[in-house]
């Protein structure tokens, strides 16, 4: 059996690594910008950018604990703004909320 050397090994895991890039790295870099409730997609799903301007007897299912940063459709994290897979490719706001929110962890 060949023995590989070391040195050769560590550079064919290098040039591996530098070509497999994690599907969120790459998404990471294109930028995203942020939804505005006057757009169609925005208007589709019934997106308000800030919560406290619903109003709960136009949308009875709706509760103040229902932002875009308890729904199940949120990117994870902790920013104020943040992507959702409802509208791909852009942001939204944490504080926001859409017609189709879901309690994070539901199937």
């Amino acid at each position: 059996m060949k023995m590989i050397k070391r040195r050769a090994l560590l550079l064919a895991l290098g040039l591996v690594a530098a070509t497999v890039r994690p599907r969120r790295a790459v998404a990471a870099e294109a930028p995203r910008t942020l939804l505005d409730e006057n757009e169609a997609a925005a208007k589709k799903i019934g997106y308000i950018a800030n919560s406290r301007k619903v109003d709960p007897k136009a949308n009875p299912g709706f509760k103040r604990s229902h932002t875009c940063a308890t729904c199940a459709y949120i990117d994870f994290g902790t920013a104020r703004q943040r992507g959702c897979s409802l509208v791909p490719g852009r942001l939204v706001e944490a504080g926001g909320w859409c017609k189709l929110w879901k309690l994070k962890g539901t199937k």
